[in-house]
């Protein structure tokens, strides 16, 4: 590969090391590296920091060390790109990543020789409308979500797909998940595990005031729009876990999937009921 791009969760120590390992493996051999900016300070080479704006699109390959949190932002900024993404482990869940840290140097000269498969998975963009203008767009891997704030009391959230209404709950909120997402807020909010290759999206809401209110799995090309109905407090969007967006009463945030998907690096023989059954099972 000529050009790699390494990003790193410079708060784990672990991740640190490994990726300047990594880093003189891949220029030892010759790989043009961009690090992420944190990175790059951290390592003490600032002049290879990533620039602004396209500068995510030049690479062939995307490393990332840390856990599924650094891995989903890396993947926000280069799944536009089709830049594909190879995660390694330096944190506790590691659910999406392909290695665990101490495996990494083992296997990262048969990945860079292209011995590796690519997995598409489906990601959604979350846009806000109010009175009828689009106020923000946001992408995300795992899920958009409609909560409550911390002192708000619940909110009246009405949904609707493909133009029909569905539900209409008084709940802390609403997620409207990707596969991927199946296991992360969505599973703790009671909503159902899919396996990444179904093409869905799914709505669970979040601790409703009602006993009727149940996940519903839609196809991923619907239409799924959620209404705040009212909210005597603060209400926001938030997509993979990021600062929320502020939401009113009669605003509309608008769910589809997005036109890339997230690719990810995935070593021959990879199962995703092995890392169900890992990751969250205990065995």
């Amino acid at each position: 590969m000529r050009k790699v791009a390494l990003v790193i969760n410079v708060d784990k120590p672990m991740a640190v090391t490994t990726g300047e390992k990594i880093l003189q493996r891949l220029e030892a051999q010759g790989t043009a590296v961009l690090l992420h900016p944190a990175a790059a300070g951290c390592l003490g080479r600032p002049e290879l920091a990533i620039p602004d704006g396209s500068g995510w699109g030049e690479a062939e390959l995307t490393i990332v060390l840390g856990g599924d949190g650094t891995l989903i932002r890396a993947v926000q900024r280069v799944a536009p790109y089709g830049v594909p993404v190879l995660g390694i482990n330096t944190g506790h869940l590691g659910f999406l990543t392909a290695l665990e840290g101490g495996d990494a140097l083992a296997e990262l000269d048969r990945i860079l020789a292209g011995d590796y498969l690519l997995e598409e998975r489906l990601m959604l963009e979350a846009t806000v409308v109010r009175e009828g203008q689009a106020l923000a767009t946001m992408p995300a891997l795992n899920d958009a979500v409609i909560s409550k704030g911390p002192r708000a009391r619940m909110v009246h959230l009405e949904v609707t797909v493909g133009g029909t209404q569905v539900a209409r709950y008084p709940a802390d909120g609403v997620i409207v998940a990707t596969p991927t997402g199946s296991t992360a807020y969505s599973l703790s909010a009671g909503g159902p595990i899919v396996e990444p290759t179904v093409d869905c999206l799914m709505i669970t809401p979040i601790c409703p005031h009602t006993m009727s209110a149940r996940s519903i799995v839609v196809g991923a090309d619907v239409a799924v729009a959620i209404r705040v109905v009212a909210s005597p407090g603060e209400v926001g969007l938030s997509a993979d876990g990021s600062d929320p967006f502020p939401l009113v009463p009669g605003d509309v945030v608008r769910v589809a999937r997005a036109p890339y998907t997230a690719r990810l690096v995935r070593l021959p023989g990879y199962c995703f009921y092995d890392v169900l059954r890992q990751k969250l099972a205990g065995t």
